[in-house]
């Protein structure tokens, strides 16, 4: 069987995830996780922590709402989080002053974005139920594979004209960092290391290797 026709479950309605998995031949069921993000009281995460953590909730949440004997055999639940790092956690911007403030703060600088991706598999065991004789398939156990990927992104110069010219034409409120590079604002990235896939928003290099 074609490993990429396996049941491939998306917690995040990220229409750019799925976009990236289709592209690569995937055709992901998307359910998009609930999750309150609201941190632990004491935690002092590291970022590539934090991307885990988040990520892992995310899968957890999606792998919750279902019933796993209902999964299908192979099946997969993929749970990601990803954001922008530069001396701290850059979030999505709440408001214009918001996304201005941001993307002033990435010109002529380094910044890395930062995913996390949590895999959740079931491995399924077929069984013989003794009251009946009847075979039925339950889960023998439950699987979670866990890394994070990280790209680094150079920006060149620009004004404050040009933030926002870019923000109210593409308002960039679900967007980590205030930017999509795939969009217009990518003309003002002057290096990138690393997979451009991951500043999109899934780190599908590395992903693969455990697709």
């Amino acid at each position: 069987m074609d490993i990429k026709n396996l049941p491939l479950i998306l917690a995040s309605a990220s229409p750019r995830r799925k976009e990236i998995l289709e592209a690569h031949g995937h055709a992901p069921i998307v359910i998009p996780s609930d999750i309150d993000e609201t941190l632990p009281d004491g935690a002092d995460f590291s970022p590539e922590e934090l991307v885990i953590y988040l990520a892992e909730l995310k899968a957890n949440a999606v792998a919750d709402a279902l019933n796993p004997n209902d999964w299908p055999a192979g099946c997969a639940i993929l749970g990601v989080d990803t954001i922008v790092y530069k001396d701290n956690v850059i979030g999505k911007p709440v408001d214009e002053a918001d996304a201005l403030n941001i993307l002033r703060s990435l010109k002529n600088s380094t910044h890395e974005v930062i995913s996390g991706v949590c895999l959740i598999r079931a491995l399924p065991m077929e069984v013989i139920r003794a009251d009946n004789n009847m075979r039925e398939l339950r889960l023998s156990k439950v699987e979670r594979q866990k890394f994070s990927d990280a790209t680094t992104v150079r920006m060149g110069d620009y004004t404050d004209e040009e933030i926002l010219g870019y923000i109210r034409a593409n308002p960039p409120y679900d967007k980590s960092g205030s930017y999509a590079i795939q969009s217009d604002w990518g003309r003002h990235v002057i290096s990138l290391e690393g997979d451009i896939q991951n500043v999109i928003g899934l780190p599908y290099e590395r992903l693969s290797e455990y697709l």
